[in-house]
């Protein structure tokens, strides 16, 4: 941002002795002020938002790793021979298919697994499982626990700013539309004056 602007959005925040400023550009000023300040305010509370996801995406982190492992399903059928679109026209790259795998105590399991379209009977397919040998998600990895964090701090910090800047558009535009009102009657009284005349 020049200094132009800046110094434009500075005069506009606070009108000081200006003897032009009118109570609704004051008001103007002050919700702009307000509403950068609360931006500003808004980064350590974001910050302390994501740092606290953070600690306990950690400790999901660490679950994660201890009870849930990697495993490999071995297809007990065919999968469908081509790709399908869903409802939305979106390409499916994988299908559910029945198969069976090992469980952590020797114990063959049985279900469905995603596997690619083609893939025949027999295919390994990777899967995760949990301590009892069910079909689980993937565990949550350090860096996914980071960019959840990152995301949340974002997003607290973009919904305070949004809302904030959102408050001080609408009291511009209905200060604009006052300030216009008022231009056109004072504007309609001096015409009448001028044509009196």
């Amino acid at each position: 941002m020049g200094s132009k602007p800046l110094s434009r959005v500075v005069r506009q925040a606070f009108p000081g002795r200006n003897e032009l400023a009118t109570a609704g550009d004051r008001l103007e000023g002050a919700v702009l002020a307000a509403a950068l300040v609360i931006a500003l305010l808004a980064v350590p509370v974001a910050g302390a938002v994501g740092s606290e996801l953070h600690a306990r995406q950690q400790t999901r982190v660490a679950v994660d790793q201890q009870t849930r492992q990697r495993a490999d399903a071995v297809l007990a059928e065919n999968a469908p021979p081509a790709a399908h679109v869903d409802d939305r026209g979106t390409v499916l790259e994988a299908v559910p298919v029945r198969a069976r795998w090992l469980g952590p105590d020797g114990q063959e399991r049985q279900g469905e697994v995603q596997a690619h379209y083609g893939a025949t009977a027999g295919t390994t397919v990777p899967i995760w499982i949990d301590r009892h040998g069910g079909l689980t998600a993937p565990p949550l990895s350090a860096e996914g626990a980071v960019i959840t964090a990152i995301g949340a701090a974002l997003l607290v910090w973009g919904a305070a700013t949004a809302a904030v800047a959102l408050l001080y558009l609408v009291t511009r535009f209905v200060h604009t539309r006052l300030r216009r009102r008022r231009w056109e009657l004072e504007w309609r009284q001096v015409s009448r004056e001028w044509t009196a005349r």
